[in-house]
């Protein structure tokens, strides 16, 4: 609320017969006198609303004080006498201000996991427009809310409103929790699980979100978070372990290599997985193998099937002393077969 208050000496008659009124977008006053005919004039006084005056006459003595209230349009005099004086006339005003804003903004939740989503929620009184600030952004409704997702920092967000009666701003805090930590992986292999009697085969692995890795069984040592090994002069079945730990735990895997001990009797076979169709398309649905033998050359009398697609190797039993010819086909899910591999052969003493 503010009030103006203007005070202006006027030279008037004493024991003159006054009556006042004014207009309040004025900036001054002035009374004339005449010993004749009374007389009006008047110039404008500071404000910026009406002030009227009491409508009935008023007598006044030289250097009284006239306090003028209400609502009129005009100062005027009527004056009888040329006796000079003086009179002081007080005008005040009261304008009421408008309203200040008011903002109000909060979250729901605003406490949140990694990767979190919150509901921002905000209100306004006495505003006409609202823009977002911080780590949102943009010209906003006066009154709403809004959803906030995949949050993965601590996050601040602003809302400032105008209105006649000023500007307001609110803001508020989001805390975001560290993100997980990932649990370690590991991939390990050999290119041979059935070897003959001091053969060789390549193991193979590959960890992630690890610090150390190390072997144990029938290998040693630290190894890194990925790589190969070719193991040579195996006599034995063999077991070879491989253990990573990471901030996240520890996983372990184990192979197991079989050893074919050198006799009569039995072919090991071993191949590399088809990787294409015929058409040379990828062949995505490998679903395993059937393998092809007999004692003459393109003649084919026994077969075994193998179901599990991750093999590259087979052992063949029991074989007579004869020279034995093996061939392999491969399987798709759909039971399709492929042609014929090249011809191997074994002589079995």
């Amino acid at each position: 609320m503010s009030v103006n208050i203007y005070t202006k000496k006027i030279s008037i008659a004493k024991n003159l017969l006054v009556c006042l009124a004014v207009l309040f977008n004025l900036t001054g006053c002035e009374i004339a006198e005449r010993n004749e005919d009374p007389v009006f004039r008047s110039t404008p006084i500071t404000g910026s609303s009406e002030v009227a005056l009491n409508s009935n006459p008023v007598n006044t003595e030289s250097n009284d004080s006239i306090t003028l209230s209400s609502t009129s349009t005009n100062i005027s005099t009527n004056t009888n006498t040329s006796t000079s004086g003086t009179a002081s006339v007080s005008v005040s005003n009261t304008v009421n201000a408008p309203p200040a804003p008011t903002v109000n903004i909060s979250a729901s939740p605003s406490n949140l996991p990694y990767d979190g989503s919150t509901t921002l929620s905000w209100s306004s009184d006495n505003t006409s427009n609202c823009t977002a600030s911080g780590d949102w952004s943009g010209s906003k409704v006066v009154s709403g809310s809004q959803a906030i997702s995949a949050l993965t920092t601590n996050s601040s967000f602003s809302l400032s409103c105008s209105g006649p009666g000023g500007s307001v701003s609110d803001s508020v805090s989001i805390t975001v929790a560290a993100p997980p930590v990932p649990a370690p992986t590991l991939s390990f292999l050999a290119n041979l699980g059935t070897i003959s009697q001091n053969g060789s085969t390549t193991l193979s692995w590959n960890a992630t979100d690890v610090t150390s890795c190390t072997a144990t069984g029938d290998w040693s040592g630290s190894k890194g978070a990925s790589g190969s090994e070719t193991i040579d002069s195996i006599t034995t079945n063999s077991q070879f372990t491989l253990t990573c730990n990471g901030l996240g735990g520890t996983v372990s895997d184990a192979i197991d290599v079989t050893v074919v001990q050198s006799n009569n009797g039995t072919a090991l076979l071993t191949w590399t997985p088809p990787t294409e169709n015929t058409d040379n398309s990828a062949l995505t649905d490998l679903a395993g193998y059937k393998i092809y033998y007999g004692t003459s050359t393109g003649s084919y009398d026994d077969t075994i099937t193998i179901s599990n697609p991750g093999l590259t190797s087979y052992l063949v039993e029991n074989l007579a002393s004869s020279d034995w010819y093996f061939v392999m086909t491969s399987l798709n899910a759909s039971g399709i077969e492929s042609s014929y591999s090249i011809e191997v052969t074994k002589t079995i003493n």
